[in-house]
């Protein structure tokens, strides 16, 4: 249709836009048969369309019963059309929605809903590939072409989203994520306006796919090749041995190989893929350190995650992908020791609060094994119990985590357990029994090279760790009752001991607080700073340094130590002395006494002679 026949259309047409005048029908949302009636009949474009006169579309006409369907679909064109035009708020979604939809046809459209999730799961571009029947450089293709329909479009629409969008990631320095995102911007109202709350970010992730990056429900500045490069670099950047390590570094390394990349990123890639936690040092701002959570949370967030049980071998893997390293005997200790897990099976292991019911529905079960062991001759495996009662092997399993709790019960490992009828184990009975004999202090060693050769390693435990025992000089070994020490006057002790670690940076010497002890009616001549320094980490808070230094267990000075100096060591270059190590930290005088000790027991760091040391 050329100017002068849009010149001659009714004033109802001629004040219409000419793109529409001279669109195809055949773009509208007509279905194919009332387009091929039209195309018959010479009419191809809505201009066409304008002309007709209204007795064509009678019973009798030549496109009767087409009337309706043209309406609608010009309705919905010039809906769509306004909506892209028009300056319409962004943030209402089901506008926006429209917006992004109106210049793209069916099979676009159906594209779309499938690269962005929009109508359904998102599905990965080798699951479409399949189920298109195509080439990955095919589905490609697809997504570029809906990109491409949608900028050349609505051009004005791009624009505005990319404003809202270099808002976010300026205030996020590089980074967005739904709860970071700005109230009343347009994430937030995507992901109320649905159940879908990713949408919006798999939406600019789409859009602009050569700026941004989505990972793990946060968008990125970073060109997917750039994000990958990145975390492939990640374990040589932040290696263990070398945190604590400050960012500023880090950045300009990553500056200095051509890979820089926006801090925020950075920062939130350390936190969320190496699992490294930030602090704020006075001398060099933030510094990427060590993650301080115990195993234990660490263990939890992994089963939250999988949301699911998991067998120890299925935690150790999951463990390691995440942190790095792990012992499968430390992470077993930890899933034991802890009662944020309980045991489903041989090496099944679930978070307790996802079995509280069922938990509770055991306890008749658990009375009547309990009771059976009572009236039982030693020891029985917990499914010899409970055989009458056919239970499958998870309840069996969690009627031995209840029969943990309950002190009629002595649990013996293996899934046996026998009647409790004494309130100590017999091994240390018999250890009672010997320094009874004894009548005062042994040499440990001695004593522990007289044991029986299988009880020997537990007999060196209890002695180390028990309550009962107390070290007063190095390799003696006495038991607590040989001294004026009862619960009413260990609880004093400790409260002593912290009010003057509180009023003292949180540690202090051995001597220094027997000293204070002594001026009490706590203290005495028996009490030696071996003697005060063994009872007040075996019953107390504290953790002792050698050398006798006593701390505040919070403040994990050992670590914080050993920190420091592998920083100096990093900065050095080279093998340095404890004496070395003193000059290039001179804060650290107070425990020249202990740190080679401690060093020599760190696992990241070498000493060729046990005097100079040396990152491992």
């Amino acid at each position: 249709m050329n100017s002068t026949e849009i010149q001659s259309l009714p004033i109802t047409a001629a004040l219409l836009p000419s793109a529409l005048l001279t669109l195809p029908l055949s773009r509208l949302a007509l279905d194919a048969a009332a387009v091929g009636d039209f195309a018959t009949n010479g009419v191809l474009t809505v201009g066409d369309a304008l002309q007709l006169p209204l007795h064509s579309f009678a019973a009798d006409g030549a496109f009767a019963g087409r009337m309706e369907a043209l309406q609608q679909a010009l309705a919905r064109t010039l809906h769509d059309g306004l909506c892209r035009f028009g300056d319409v708020d962004c943030r209402d979604w089901p506008t926006l929605r429209a917006q992004l939809l109106g210049p793209l046809d069916d099979d676009e459209r159906a594209w779309f809903a499938e690269f962005t999730g929009l109508t359904g799961p998102v599905a990965r571009r080798p699951e479409l590939a399949r189920a298109a029947g195509v080439t990955l450089a095919e589905i490609d293709d697809r997504a570029e072409r809906v990109r491409s329909r949608i900028a050349e479009l609505a051009g004005p629409l791009l624009a505005r989203l990319r404003r809202e969008l270099e808002q976010e990631l300026l205030a996020g320095d590089g980074v967005v994520t739904l709860d970071s995102a700005a109230v009343g911007s347009l994430l937030p109202a995507i992901a109320a306006a649905g159940q879908d709350r990713a949408l919006g970010l798999r939406l600019f992730a789409f859009l602009f796919p050569r700026e941004l990056h989505l990972h793990r429900g946060t968008l990125f500045r970073l060109a997917p090749r750039r994000f990958r490069q990145l975390l492939r670099r990640l374990p040589a950047l932040v290696p263990p041995q070398r945190l604590p390590v400050p960012v500023d570094t880090l950045m300009q390394e990553l500056v200095a190989s051509g890979d820089e990349v926006p801090r925020g990123a950075l920062l939130h890639v350390l936190r969320s893929e190496a699992h490294i936690t930030i602090e704020l040092d006075e001398r060099h701002g933030e510094v990427a350190a060590a993650d301080p959570r115990s195993p234990s949370a660490r263990l939890v967030d992994l089963l939250t995650e999988a949301r699911q049980p998991m067998t120890l071998t299925d935690l150790v893997f999951a463990y390691r992908d995440r942190f790095r390293t792990a012992s499968r005997r430390r992470l077993e200790n930890q899933l034991r020791a802890s009662r944020a897990f309980v045991q489903t099976g041989p090496e099944c292991w679930a978070l307790r609060r996802w079995l509280e019911r069922e938990l509770a529905a055991v306890a008749p079960l658990v009375d009547k094994a309990a009771r059976r062991l009572q009236t039982g001759a030693g020891r029985t495996h917990v499914s010899e119990l409970l055989r009458e009662e056919h239970c499958d092997e998870r309840t069996t399993w969690l009627v031995l985590d209840r029969l943990g709790d309950d002190p009629r019960v002595r649990l013996l490992g293996r899934g046996e357990a026998c009647a409790a009828t004494h309130r100590r184990s017999r091994v240390l009975d018999e250890l009672l029994r010997a320094f009874r004999r004894a009548a005062g202090d042994v040499i440990t060693s001695m004593f522990v090279a007289n044991q029986p050769e299988p009880r020997r390693r537990l007999v060196e435990r209890l002695l180390r760790h028990n309550r009962l025992f107390v070290q007063p000089a190095p390799d003696r070994i006495d038991t607590l009752s040989n001294y004026p020490l009862n619960d009413e006057r260990l609880r004093r002790l400790i409260a002593l001991v912290q009010e003057q670690l509180r009023s003292r940076a949180g540690h202090a010497t051995a001597a220094g607080l027997k000293a204070l002890v002594d001026r009490s009616e706590l203290g005495g001549a028996w009490l030696t700073p071996e003697l005060l320094a063994d009872v007040l980490r075996r019953h107390g808070p504290f953790e002792v340094l050698p050398g006798g230094v006593i701390a505040s267990a919070e403040l994990e000075l050992t670590q914080r130590l050993r920190r420091t100096v592998r920083q100096a060591l990093r900065e050095a270059g080279t093998v340095l002395s404890v004496e070395e190590v003193l000059q290039a930290r001179p804060e650290l005088g107070a425990f020249a006494g202990c740190l080679g000790e401690l060093l020599r027991g760190d696992p990241l760091l070498q000493t060729p002679d046990g005097r100079h040391f040396v990152l491992a």
